[in-house]
């Protein structure tokens, strides 16, 4: 299956080399900031689009760049008590929350077909009295139903309806589905013009199997944690021998995660196109009823579906049959306890919080409820918000500058793509393709979703919730035997993201991520091309990184490379790993070099493509020198600026170990392997973040 990726020089101008304080890098030059300003309006940040007093004047840039550019910021700031992280994109993620909060609250009154479907479906969110009124009646239906399972038929229904029990996060990273048996339907990666049923792993509670299967003392104190969690959700829900049951169901789970590939080994795409007849389910997957799994999920006709981890479903169809009916009903009961938290009485969200926002994460305190229900709202009717959102919130004009930067982008691209020295004329054309046929989209989906058959009854919060999630499964299904709908997105207009995908060859760019400060519509050109210019060009990459680099112009998994090209590409995407290997943003916990790959190609050459777009929209001019920083230089300044962030400890350490992006402050070092920032900012020999030039990396 093809699952969506996230997301996020030659002819340099001479540029003096200057001093690493503040004061030299930026004196006051008023004529040229009003001549460069004159016809733009006010700026989110500053005169021209940079927060200049976010800068540590104690730091030289070489040394540190990130503090160097965001120290003061750091020393000021403190993370929000309901937060595990702040920075720009927090800082993004709570205006657009707050315009979303708004939208829901007027929506029945906003004139959109889906505006009394919001209204209500947020409105029993936030109802607490109403929520604390209906105590545990929602959930007896589900509990009884898996209180059924009796039988191995029963059962493998149960694993099939489980797939379905989550809405996808249009904001990014997707938790593990809840099933170790998950199913679902994607664009086929080797033959695009189709939709095709796959599996996936999944079904364990903890972030990564490695939670589960690394001493390490942390994930000890984090898995004895989750044991105390699933004990009290079963005392909460009332079932007797809480900590047996919580005893049996963790050691389910650590039997389905031995049975999980590591996600390094999860990153390689050939290896995840894995086609299984219904046959071969019954050969090499033994022990589950699978006549009975593919008809309650829906794929009864799919005489082939493609298993991303064979080796993970054969592990869950084992233990089907091994493990005793009773742990799988206090499995099942488990999750669809964990399904109602969210939305029951107040114990069941201050437990569900407790472990998954204070243990995971470290964050102190529970969001307010109309923080929650705005997410879960998004959710479940995002798109209908998002048509909304785009007439509020997103001017013709935001759309047309930031297509017009993506045309830069991709030109920048392809002359980059042309200058290379190590790559064959073959396999530049087979590039060149590609980059043609790549498509842009920016604000949202063009067609907005289909809510018509999404019943939303006022105040039964839960029940929207199910319906919701049937729903969604009656979308995806549905995509079988249909035209690949290449406009769809995964990610609402109000999402504050940006994704590449691979097998429909296009970037996708939501209003919600167009925000100051990674885009400010009256913020100077090298503001704007350091930060979204970088972001789009990062966005471009990912379909040339490590694994978007395997598919063709046309969006199937082929290979395109000469083998000679192929290695030499390959050796450079060795050497961006072992420099990430070489990071430890936590005493004993290093960035995982081939795990952040992608991500990390894509930070290099979009900093590197967009740079080479702003040199080229000068038009062979210089550009102006604003409060006595010269265009690279704000350029890097406003890269630097996009990352700046404090994070939790908890919740950096679980980005480390399941995030294939770097933390910020790691993505900001790409600036080591760029030349274009030595000459910027005199960085010299001796200094800590200095590379040689033989030591640089450089991808595309």
């Amino acid at each position: 299956m093809a699952f969506t990726r996230r997301a996020f020089g030659a002819g340099l101008m001479a540029t003096p080399l200057i001093s690493a304080a503040p004061a030299a890098l930026i004196s006051a030059a008023p004529a040229a900031l009003a001549a460069a300003t004159a016809v733009r309006g006010k700026t989110e940040y500053g005169d021209f689009g940079l927060d200049l007093t976010a800068i540590d004047p104690s730091v030289a840039p070489g040394d540190d760049f990130f503090r160097y550019v965001n120290g003061t910021w750091l020393k000021t700031n403190t993370i929000p008590a309901d937060r595990s992280t702040w920075g720009a994109g927090a800082r993004i993620n709570e205006n657009t929350t707050a315009r979303t909060r708004a939208i829901m609250e007027t929506a029945a009154s906003s004139g959109s077909a889906n505006g009394r479907k919001i209204a209500d479906y947020y409105a029993a969110w936030i109802d607490a009295a109403a929520l604390e009124r209906q105590g545990l009646e929602p959930l007896k239906p589900e509990l009884a139903r898996v209180a059924a399972v009796t039988s191995p038929a029963a059962l493998a229904r149960e694993l099939a309806l489980l797939t379905w029990a989550m809405l996808p996060n249009p904001n990014g990273s997707q938790p593990l589905p809840p099933s170790p048996l998950a199913c679902g339907v994607a664009v086929d990666i080797k033959q695009p013009d189709r939709y095709i049923s796959g599996m996936t792993q999944g079904g364990i509670g903890l972030p990564d199997r490695d939670y589960y299967l690394v001493d390490t003392p942390a994930n000890v104190k984090t898995r004895d944690a989750y044991k105390v969690h699933l004990a009290r959700m079963f005392a909460l829900a009332g079932f007797d021998d809480a900590k047996g049951r919580a005893t049996r169901v963790y050691a389910l789970e650590e039997r389905i995660a031995r049975g999980h590939r590591t996600r390094v080994a999860n990153r390689e795409t050939e290896k995840r196109y894995n086609p299984f007849t219904r046959a071969d389910f019954a050969a090499k997957a033994p022990g589950l009823d699978w006549d009975a799994y593919f008809k309650a999920a829906g794929l009864e006709g799919q005489a082939v579906l493609i298993v991303n981890q064979p080796e993970a479903v054969a592990a869950a169809a084992a233990a089907a049959s091994e493990v005793p009916l009773a742990d799988w009903r206090d499995y099942l009961a488990f999750r669809a306890i964990r399904n109602f938290a969210p939305v029951g009485p107040k114990a069941f969200r201050e437990e569900d919080f407790d472990y998954n926002g204070r243990t995971l994460s470290g964050t102190p305190e529970m969001p307010v409820m109309w923080k929650t229900a705005v997410i879960q709202t998004d959710r479940a009717l995002g798109q209908a918000v998002g048509e909304i959102y785009l007439q509020r919130h997103f001017p013709p004009a935001s759309r047309a500058q930031v297509t017009e930067m993506t045309r830069n982008l991709k030109a920048a691209m392809a002359e980059r793509i042309k200058g290379l020295a190590w790559m064959t004329p073959a396999t530049k054309a087979r590039a060149l393709a590609k980059l043609q046929n790549l498509r842009v989209e920016v604000g949202g989906q063009e067609t907005p979703r289909d809510y018509a058959t999404l019943r939303v009854v006022h105040g039964d919060a839960f029940g929207n919730l199910l319906r919701a999630q049937a729903f969604e499964q009656a979308r995806v299904l549905g995509k079988l035997g249909q035209p690949v709908a290449r406009g769809d997105w995964s990610m609402n207009p109000q999402t504050i993201n940006a994704q590449s995908n691979s097998v429909l060859v296009k970037v996708m760019f939501p209003a919600g991520y167009l925000q100051a400060p990674n885009f400010d519509p009256n913020a100077d050109p090298a503001v704007n091309y350091g930060a979204i210019g970088r972001v789009i060009g990062h966005e471009i990459s990912h379909q040339f990184d490590d694994q978007g680099s395997k598919f063709d112009d046309k969006g199937a998994l082929d290979n395109w490379w000469t083998p000679e090209d192929l290695a030499k590409f390959q050796a450079a995407a060795t050497g961006l790993a072992k420099q990430y290997d070489g990071y430890e943003p936590l005493p004993g916990l290093h960035i995982n070099g081939r795990l952040t790959l992608g991500e990390n190609i894509g930070d290099l050459a979009g900093l590197t493509m967009a740079l080479d777009a702003y040199h080229a929209s000068l038009g062979g001019k210089p550009a102006p020198v604003l409060d006595g920083l010269t265009g690279d230089q704000r350029f890097f300044l406003s890269f630097a600026q996009t990352h700046r962030s404090l994070q939790r400890e908890n919740a950096l350490r679980q980005q480390i170990l399941t995030d294939p992006h770097s933390p910020n402050e790691w993505r900001t070092a790409e600036v080591r392997n760029v030349d274009a920032w030595y000459d910027s900012f005199g960085v010299k020999p001796g200094q800590k973040m200095y590379l040689a030039p033989e030591g640089r990396v450089r991808v595309w």
